[in-house]
């Protein structure tokens, strides 16, 4: 399909660089599920592409993908309506799953957050620590979401406050940075003395930077696979756990906020943050506070921690600027 390359080609150019990969990612699978015969826009119909859905869940791909790469040739066959004026058929995705399965979005307890922290790494400290700690402090900053915790720039701290705008929603949310986060932020600050960035996970060049991020992203999911095993947990650790598993432990505190009699597996967070966001400022950091408590060590904890942690394997050698970003 060339007239989907030159779209992706056209938001690689504007900076939309997801946008266009999933874009590439749709129609690379559309094509190796028809065989990599070229097809025209012509050739495409409701039985088709049920069967296509269809293939996508017999290879094993979840249903949000399966989701995303219908929603991806959707939008691109509404494109080339509007731009090339072609027809195309009444209800072509009508008898498709284009939504959100919730079920996939999966929290973890509070008590995992506690047992992560109290995890003796051994020698594999510095790479797996530092997902580790990028992982606890998604959490203590309201389950912000790696893409944004990735892009955080120094100067969108002031006073202690973070000001940021999600990606995904373009709102502007407040966090105050509570002692947890701090500690974590200025434990890899001597790594960002030339960056504009807040944590050492992009760097400045711009030209780059998406790619630097999908790699980041990769080794931050295999990390954490990596240290849920280590945890014996049945169900791996990801990326977007912080961020549900903090909405479920606000929900926990019972927020006076109504969200039926529905339970929060079943809540969009598009319902949730929004009935978040009418609190004020002081409300919120309440809440986080509450949520943090939970998984905080006492001091007792916190020596006992480091006990354990010094007569167990002994530690080789830090070198002068230890890998903390393996995904260079």
């Amino acid at each position: 399909m060339i007239f989907a390359q030159q779209l992706a080609e056209e938001l690689t150019t504007t900076g939309r660089y997801g946008l266009a990969r999933s874009y590439e990612c749709s129609v690379r699978s559309f094509l190796q599920f028809a065989g990599n015969i070229e097809l025209d826009f012509s050739d495409l119909n409701r039985s088709l592409l049920k069967e296509y859905e269809q293939y996508l869940l017999n290879i094993g791909r979840t249903r949000n993908t399966v989701s995303l790469y219908l929603r991806m040739l959707r939008s691109i066959c509404n494109q080339a309506v509007d731009r090339l004026k072609i027809a195309m058929p009444d209800n072509l995705f009508s008898n498709l799953f284009l939504g959100m399965d919730q079920s996939e979005r999966c929290s973890a307890s509070l008590q995992i957050f506690v047992r992560l922290t109290k995890l003796d790494l051994g020698n594999k400290s510095t790479s797996l620590g530092f997902a580790r700690d990028l992982f606890i402090l998604s959490f203590c900053l309201r389950g912000i979401s790696f893409v944004d915790l990735a892009n955080l720039r120094k100067d969108d701290v002031c006073e202690g406050v973070l000001h940021y705008q999600r990606s995904k929603t373009k709102r502007e949310l407040i966090v105050v940075l509570e002692p947890c986060a701090l500690r974590i932020i200025d434990k890899y600050s001597r790594y960002t003395a030339e960056s504009p960035y807040l944590l050492p996970i992009l760097d400045g060049n711009e030209e780059k930077r998406y790619m630097r991020y999908r790699n980041a992203l990769r080794w931050y999911n295999r990390s954490l696979d990596s240290l849920s095993q280590m945890l014996k947990l049945k169900d791996s650790l990801t990326s977007y756990v912080p961020r549900h598993s903090w909405i479920k432990a606000a929900y926990g505190q019972e927020f006076p906020v109504s969200v039926g009699s529905e339970s929060l597996e079943n809540t969009s967070e598009q319902v949730v943050y929004p009935c978040l966001a009418v609190y004020e400022n002081k409300m919120l950091r309440q809440v986080n506070r509450k949520v943090i408590s939970n998984i905080e060590l006492s001091k007792e904890e916190e020596l006992d921690v480091l006990k354990i942690r010094k007569s167990g394997t002994p530690r080789k050698k830090a070198s002068k600027e230890p890998d903390v970003n393996p995904f260079n």
